[in-house]
């Protein structure tokens, strides 16, 4: 038995599922452009107080390159599980090795 629907909810999910990507890529490019701003603020100010002559301890240039330094870049940061993703592990979740059962116990 056809469903006569089928297709207006397969075009609804679809045009929800791309404004939803939407308006996240729109929220994510709005967070980059404000930290980009902050980023260049930051130094902008560091050059004009060092041009100025004003004494700078290295404290506080150290301290205000690393306000200044993209988010990621660095020492200390752990790089992201970039582990494919398989379509079971997407509907049934991903199974834990024995030894993560025992930490989280």
């Amino acid at each position: 038995m056809p469903i006569p629907y089928l297709p207006h909810i397969l075009y609804s999910t679809a045009l929800t599922s791309v404004s939803i990507h939407l308006l996240w890529q729109r929220t994510i490019e709005r967070e980059d452009r404000a930290r980009y701003h902050a980023q260049v603020s930051i130094l902008e100010d560091l050059a004009q107080q060092l041009r100025s002559g004003v004494p700078i301890s290295d404290e506080e240039i150290t301290r205000l390159k690393n306000l200044a330094r993209v988010h990621g870049q660095g020492e200390g940061h752990e790089t992201p599980n970039t582990d494919a993703v398989r379509w079971s592990e997407v509907i049934f979740g991903r199974k834990t090795a024995v030894g993560d059962q025992a930490k989280n116990k």
